[in-house]
């Protein structure tokens, strides 16, 4: 990856939908050169091009993320578990102080201790769960700075 790959995410990260004609302006290059880059990048870097949308709009401004401990050695089958749970955005495995780290967005307090306490709970393998609502998002950011 070089300096105008590097440029080229950039762009696309701050606004996917950036033509390729504006890309290619702004990396001194053809929009046929960025258009094979863009293709590129997809097979080795890109994972997807995405929306990130106010979860409020979609009727789920309840976010909680959840610090799971548990069984080591099942870890990874309890996170596949929780992943296919509805409502569940993003898991985790980690090292350090929990197991597990979850994130949880739906449209109600009482959805969300359903959500805890009728299914996650009730996992085998998992012997603890933290739950901490989140107040306010200061930042949200689904891709890394290069």
């Amino acid at each position: 990856m070089d300096d105008v790959d590097r440029k080229i995410l950039e762009m696309l990260m701050k606004n996917s939908r950036t033509s390729y004609k504006e890309i290619a302006k702004k990396t001194k290059i053809s929009d046929v050169a960025v258009h094979k880059r863009i293709k590129k990048l997809e097979k080795s870097t890109i994972k997807a091009f995405t929306v990130l949308i106010s979860q409020e709009a979609m009727g789920k401004p309840i976010t909680c993320i959840l610090s799971i401990r548990c069984s080591i050695s099942d870890s990874a089958a309890i996170a596949k578990e929780i992943a296919d749970l509805e409502d569940v955005t993003e898991v985790y495995t980690t090292l350090g102080e929990y197991d597990i780290v979850a994130k949880i967005r739906t449209e109600s307090i009482a959805k969300l201790r359903e959500i805890v306490e009728k299914k996650i709970s009730r996992i085998s393998g998992i012997n603890e769960v933290r739950a901490s609502v989140v107040f306010e998002c200061l930042k949200e950011n689904v891709s890394l700075v290069i």
